[in-house]
C-alpha cells in the first residue's frame, strides 16, 4: 500500500519562521502526523511548503535548488524557484518569486500589497510545483488566508486537469479576521475572478480566504469551540451564515504543544528545573526572577504574569481597567509583550502607580518567557476571542495556573468547575469587572497552600501534546480520501 501522502502549505513553520500560533502548529503537527504514520499500518509522506523567507538560509545552510516553476498571469508567467531540504524525516520545499520581489524580507509586512504578491504567487505556485516534480499528494491540507487560494484554484483544475481531479482539501482557520483584504489587485494579475457563490456575501467572493473556505472540502477550526463560535455574529467576522452552512464539513479540533521544547524537568533556560513530583522547588525560580527585575521579594504573594501580543484581541484593556480593583490584594506582577501603543502605554501606567510590585517589559524575549512561566503562579489571558490559545497549555505544563476568558480553545483546556477538576478559572463578559472577580477568586485559593498545589499538580498532568490531535487529523484525512484508498 503506498504511503498517504499530504502536502502541508504554510506561512510559518518553527524553527525556520515563527510569528505566532501558525508557527507553533507548522512546525509540530507535520512532524506529528509523520511519527503515528510511522507506528501506524500506513507510512505517512507529509511535505511543508513554505514561502522562502529571508532569515530561513541561515537556519538551513545546505539548501538545493530542485526546480524552477512558472505561474500564469495575465501579462505572461510569473517566474520562481524552489529550493528543498529534510529535517526529521519531513521534506520541506521552499518557493520564492524570481527576480527581486519584494515582501520575503520579513513574514508578514504593513503593505498589504507586499503579502498579497507573495501569498497569491506561493498558493500558486504550490500547484505548479507537484505538477512540475510529479508527486501527486492525495491531500493538501492549507492554512488561514496565506495558502486559501491554493483550495480555490485546485478546486478550479479538478474540473480541467487529469492530475489534480483526485487531490482533496483541508484549509484550517487560525484566526478568523485575517481574511486577505487588499489581495483584489494581485488576485485579478493571477487571473483570478470573484467567485461565483449563493452561500457567502458579497463583499466575501473575492477574498481569499473565503474563497478557499468555499471551495474547500473539509474546515478545521483549531478549537472544538472555535468551531461553534463561529455559527455566531460575534466571532464570525461577517460569515456565520456561511459556517451554519457548512457543518457538515466543519470540525474543530484543539491544538497541542511541543512538549518537548516545554518541560520544566529539562528547560534550559530556567534557572532550577522541576517535575511534578517537586513542584515546590519551582519557588525558586520565582525568588530569582523577582530580584532580577528589582520587585517585592515576598515568595508568599502570588506572581501574576501576562506573555502576549499587545491586542485588542487579547483583552489587554480588561487587565488595565480591571487590575485597579485588586490594588489593596497581596500580588505581585511581571508583563512581557510588545503591540498596540496605547495598550502598552496603560500597562506602564499600572506600573508607575505600584513600581515596587508590578514591572512591564515591553519586548519579545523568549527566555523571559520561559522563565515567567516557571515562575509565575497565575497567567492572565482575558483574549476577547481566542481560536486556541497556546500559552495557557505551556502555563500549566509548568504549574502556572490560568485565569481566562471562556473563549474558543480556553474554554477547551481549561477546566473550571467543579472545584474538585479545577485546573484554571474562567470567566465570561468581556469586561474589567468579571475579569477581576475571577482573578480574586484565583488569589483567594492561592492563599490554601494545599489547595493551590492540587490545582497545580492537575494541571500539570492534562496531556497537551500533540499526538491526540495529530490522531485526529490522521483520521480526518483518511474519511476524506476515496473509500479505495482509506487504509487507517
Amino acid at each position: 500500500m503506498p504511503p498517504l501522502r499530504v502536502l502541508f502549505i504554510t506561512a510559518e513553520a518553527d524553527p525556520y519562521v515563527k510569528i505566532g500560533g501558525l508557527g507553533d502548529y507548522g512546525g509540530s503537527l507535520p512532524k506529528a502526523v509523520s511519527e503515528l504514520g510511522t507506528t501506524g499500518s500506513r507510512n505517512v509522506d507529509i511535505r511543508v511548503a513554505l514561502p522562502f523567507h529571508a532569515g530561513i538560509e541561515s537556519i538551513v545552510p545546505r539548501l538545493s535548488k530542485i526546480c524552477e516553476i512558472k505561474v500564469k498571469t495575465k501579462k505572461g508567467f510569473a517566474k520562481g524557484k524552489v529550493y528543498q531540504f529534510t529535517s526529521q524525516g519531513i521534506t520541506y520545499y521552499l518557493i520564492k518569486r524570481s527576480g527581486n520581489p519584494s515582501g520575503y524580507k520579513n513574514a508578514y509586512n504593513y503593505s498589504q500589497i507586499e503579502d498579497a504578491r507573495k501569498y497569491i504567487f506561493f498558493s500558486m505556485a504550490c500547484l505548479e510545483l507537484i505538477k512540475t516534480i510529479e508527486w501527486q499528494p492525495d491531500l493538501i491540507h492549507a492554512n488561514d488566508w496565506h495558502t486559501a487560494i491554493s483550495v480555490y484554484e485546485l478546486c478550479k483544475r479538478r474540473k480541467s486537469d487529469t492530475f489534480y481531479e483526485s487531490i482533496r482539501s483541508l484549509l484550517t482557520v487560525h484566526n478568523l479576521p485575517f481574511l486577505g483584504e487588499g489581495s483584489q489587485p494581485v488576485m485579478r494579475e493571477f487571473e483570478l475572478e470573484p467567485l461565483i457563490s449563493q452561500v457567502l456575501p458579497q463583499w466575501a467572493k473575492f477574498l481569499p480566504l473565503p474563497m478557499g473556505l468555499e471551495k474547500a472540502d473539509e474546515i478545521v477550526a483549531v478549537s472544538p469551540t472555535y468551531a461553534e463560535e463561529l455559527k455566531r455574529p460575534e466571532f464570525a467576522d461577517g460569515l456565520a451564515d456561511f459556517f451554519i452552512g457548512s457543518i457538515p464539513k466543519t470540525t474543530g479540533i484543539l491544538n497541542g504543544i511541543d512538549t518537548d521544547l516545554w518541560d520544566p524537568a529539562a528547560d534550559k533556560c530556567i534557572p532550577n528545573t522541576y517535575t511534578i513530583n517537586n513542584i515546590e522547588n519551582r519557588v525558586i525560580n520565582k525568588k530569582i526572577i523577582l530580584k532580577d527585575l528589582g520587585l517585592e521579594k515576598n515568595l508568599e504573594k502570588p506572581l501574576l504574569i501576562l506573555i502576549s501580543r499587545l491586542s485588542n484581541q487579547k483583552g489587554i484593556d480588561l487587565i488595565i481597567q480591571g487590575l485597579p480593583e485588586l490594588f489593596d490584594d497581596e500580588w505581585s506582577a511581571i508583563f512581557l509583550g510588545s503591540g498596540q501603543r496605547d495598550l502598552e502605554v496603560g500597562l506602564k501606567k499600572l506600573e508607575s502607580q505600584l513600581p515596587d510590585r508590578i514591572r512591564v517589559v515591553l519586548e519579545f524575549n523568549n527566555s523571559l518567557a520561559h522563565r515567567l512561566y516557571a515562575s509565575g503562579d497565575v497567567i492572565l489571558m482575558p483574549s476577547l476571542y481566542e481560536p486556541c490559545g497556546l500559552s495557557q497549555m505551556i502555563a500549566m505544563r509548568y504549574g502556572c495556573i490560568p485565569v481566562a476568558r471562556e473563549v474558543g480553545g480556553l474554554k477547551d483546556s481549561i477546566i473550571s468547575n467543579p472545584s474538585g477538576s479545577k485546573t484554571g478559572y474562567l470567566f465570561k463578559e468581556p469586561d474589567g469587572i468579571a475579569f477581576s472577580k475571577c482573578l480574586k477568586n484565583a488569589l483567594t485559593d492561592f492563599k490554601n497552600i494545599n489547595k493551590w498545589k492540587s490545582i497545580q499538580k492537575r494541571a500539570m498532568s492534562v496531556d497537551f501534546s500533540w499526538k491526540k490531535s495529530a490522531l485526529q487529523y490522521l483520521d480526518l484525512y483518511n474519511v476524506m480520501l476515496p473509500k479505495n484508498k482509506q487504509d487507517f
